[in-house]
């Protein structure tokens, strides 16, 4: 399967490239630009079924007292946003406009683009009180998840202009995507209180993860696009123009886990001890899936007619 992904994701990098510059020598209306700007990445549907990342379960289940199953260090019970964890990075590419009449063209050509998620959540939760006594247990969590996920991405959009004079432009079509890197830092600090008085405080963390061989992290993504944009002319061959595009990722993106979870009592006298096996994208939903905003603006120059 893996094979047959490789060889259709080369196919389309061999496509895209001929179009690319095969049409160069075309003296048709084909226009050839460079564009650049931020973007605004998350992930859709990152909240797990399970809010518990015990890394290293899969091969070995872990041993822990039943009773303290949600207060694990590895637990946390996060909240998710679209707008308040996004990402910023940044989108850049060369880009091949090709005329197909007046007022309605195709357009491909090669980005890089930063994808992922930046999660801060932190909570207050009072765990016990004693009777008549203002001192009460509190639990504060934070919990902090950071993916940067860059790729290569190739968009094939069709793009409508609304006018003659081609100024304004609504666009969309697919895209696909090879991942060229993924680094992942994940920390969760607790802290139990009483008053102020600190009782116990415990973290874990993954401190830089580079996923250098790729295993957690799908290589290829794909989805459709959708966005519109401004064009104007600035001399006969060169064209200014800005460009919001928003891409919806349909693979998920986790390629080694599926939200696994099992607890299995453990049969020791004079315990409460489970094994727990638990697995997921770095304590995020394995089927989460990109989603990226990029606003850019660039140069365009007309190639022919």
């Amino acid at each position: 399967m893996t094979k047959m992904k490789s060889i259709a994701f080369l196919g389309v990098i061999l496509f895209s490239t001929n179009f690319l510059f095969a049409q160069e020598n075309d003296k048709g209306n084909i226009v050839v630009g460079i564009s650049i700007g931020p973007n605004f990445a998350n992930f859709i549907n990152s909240e797990a079924p399970h809010k518990i990342n015990m890394f290293g379960s899969d091969i070995r289940p872990i041993l822990i007292d039943a009773s303290e199953l949600t207060k694990s260090v590895a637990y946390t019970d996060y909240k998710v946003s679209l707008l308040k964890d996004v990402l910023t990075g940044i989108s850049m590419g060369i880009q091949l406009e090709y005329f197909i009449k007046k007022n309605l063209s195709i357009q491909s050509g090669i980005y890089y683009e930063s994808k992922g998620i930046n999660l801060n959540y932190s909570n207050r939760t009072v765990i016990s009180t004693t009777p008549g006594d203002i001192a009460s247990e509190s639990l504060d969590e934070k919990y902090k998840i950071k993916f940067n996920n860059n790729y290569l991405t190739i968009p094939i959009l069709f793009r409508k202009y609304l006018s003659k004079k081609q100024h304004v432009f609504f666009e969309g079509g697919i895209y696909t995507g090879y991942l060229i890197s993924s680094k992942i830092t994940v920390q969760n600090k607790k802290t139990v209180s009483e008053a102020t008085r600190v009782l116990s405080q415990y973290t874990f963390e993954i401190n830089n993860h580079k996923d250098t061989k790729k295993e957690y992290t799908h290589i290829f993504d794909f989805g459709f696009s959708a966005g519109a944009g401004f064009i104007k002319s600035i001399s006969e061959k060169f064209i200014f123009k800005t460009e919001m595009l928003l891409n919806f990722g349909m693979a998920k993106l986790d390629s080694k886990y599926n939200n696994e979870y099992l607890v299995e009592p453990v049969s020791m006298p004079g315990t409460n001890y489970s094994k727990v096996l638990s697995t997921n994208y770095f304590g995020l939903n394995s089927n989460s899936k990109n989603i990226n905003f990029n606003l850019t603006i660039g140069l365009g120059y007309k190639i022919g007619k």
